[in-house]
């Protein structure tokens, strides 16, 4: 199935024998000339994916008849969260978005730092859109949930499961087989009463090595790190 197109269809349920898609969905199908009789994936972003087969189109709508379903197929073991500081540039962090969620994680929450740069405003809904052209692109049956930016004392009042921080003097990663939040700091770095927050936590440091890596670099080198772990233990 790694060939196939995916689609994304929040109202395909477990007991669908046939659904439509239609709007920007319909509108990628007519990109990639999707014939009647073609066969594709569809996730409905809430772990459930389909393999489906285009049966006829008209002009709101592309009718589909499910063949097979499958439950959380290639979703990593445990929940993974990424929490990471807002970026000057938006265009980055959406990229980030976009990445972390073909790298499979579950949840992303903005940070409000206290060394934050005045940058554009977050737009979620920016956001939501790059996590589900990357469901499609990755074949994910979940969709990230996107929250609104916190600080870090509030993370980790919220947070249960293990946490690790990426900082320069950290140790090597070793990664827990629980559910595991990532905290990354801004482009600015975590101010004294921060680290004093995190160090306050049972919170492991993570190196990711000599180098100085921007935010949203580090993000995505933990976010892999913890994904060859965890597929390992499948």
């Amino acid at each position: 199935m790694l060939g196939m197109e995916c689609f994304f269809a929040p109202t395909l349920e477990s007991n669908s024998r046939e659904f439509s898609l239609d709007g920007d969905e319909l509108h990628h199908l007519h990109v990639l000339r999707v014939k009647k009789g073609d066969r594709f994936l569809v996730s409905n972003g809430r772990g459930l994916r389909a393999l489906v087969r285009l049966i006829a189109f008209d002009h709101a709508h592309a009718h589909c008849t499910v063949e097979h379903l499958e439950w959380m197929p290639g979703e990593l073991p445990f929940r993974l969260t990424l929490a990471v500081g807002i970026l000057l540039a938006r265009d980055r962090f959406e990229w980030l978005v976009e990445k972390c969620t073909e790298l499979g994680v579950a949840r992303i929450i903005p940070i409000i730092g206290d060394y934050s740069q005045k940058g554009d405003i977050l737009r979620i809904d920016r956001l939501y859109t790059k996590a589900v052209a990357a469901l499609k692109q990755s074949q994910r049956s979940v969709l990230p949930s996107i929250e609104e930016p916190q600080r870090i004392k509030e993370l980790l009042e919220a947070t249960q499961g293990a946490i690790v921080v990426c900082v320069p003097d950290g140790r090597a990663p070793s990664v827990p087989r629980c559910d595991l939040t990532i905290v990354v700091g801004p482009e600015g770095g975590f101010s004294p009463r921060e680290l004093q927050c995190l160090a306050a936590g049972n919170i492991e440091a993570w190196s990711l090595g000599g180098l100085r890596l921007r935010s949203e670099t580090a993000a995505i080198a933990a976010t892999s790190i913890v994904g060859a772990a965890w597929r390992s233990y499948i």
